[in-house]
């Protein structure tokens, strides 16, 4: 009697292949709001059908070929797309100072590599947890929810800082990852994610 081959278990997808589904998600969805608002037709059945069929496909090819699984090295840089919608508005808001386009748009003679992002202190308002940007001994009127800073502390972008227990600064990585962002964004490239919509 011979044994029955079990079939190989597929692996999950990678962090950075879900990230890239949201977006698609994403640009459904807002295509389709903004088809209702301006009161046109639009397909989003046919768009959500077309998008299955390709992470289908693309899932059958990636069992087959390692190299389309997206998986990086652990010392790889975090991609803008990896991190989440409410997250990214933060994080381009603190290193905002990247960017050759704002520094230009403000007049500031200072130059940009010579700015310091901004880091970010926690409070409690109303018993939630609640940010607020801090420039020196500066702080913001501004202030976000947690949800907007927590992703960024996960994923390593965001360290608390040892002489201040409620302040953050943006690690090295945070760092690379808004001035690769403000990069693309000068440049005015098309394929950045949307960063507002979860």
């Amino acid at each position: 009697m011979t044994e029955k081959k079990q079939p190989a278990k597929a692996e999950r997808p990678s962090s950075k292949m879900r990230a890239l589904f949201r977006e698609v998600a994403r640009d459904i969805v807002a295509r389709d709001r903004d088809a209702r608002k301006r009161g046109v037709t639009q397909n989003t059945i046919g768009e959500i059908e077309r998008a299955m069929v390709k992470a289908y496909v693309y899932g059958q090819e990636a069992l087959l070929d390692d190299r389309m699984s997206f998986r990086g090295s652990p010392d790889a840089p975090i991609d803008w797309l990896e991190i989440p919608p409410r997250a990214r508005g933060t994080l381009s808001f603190m290193t905002i100072c990247f960017s050759q386009r704002w520094s230009a748009a403000l007049g500031e003679a200072t130059a940009v590599q010579d700015r310091n992002p901004d880091e970010i202190e926690a409070f409690i308002e109303d018993g939630r947890k609640r940010w607020t940007m801090v420039r020196g001994d500066e702080r913001s009127e501004r202030s976000v929810g947690d949800g907007s800073v927590a992703p960024l502390i996960r994923l390593g972008l965001l360290a608390m800082r040892s002489d201040c227990i409620n302040r953050y600064a943006l690690t090295s990585a945070g760092v690379a990852a808004g001035k690769e962002y403000w990069h693309r964004s000068d440049a005015g490239d098309p394929t950045l994610p949307r960063e507002g919509m979860r």
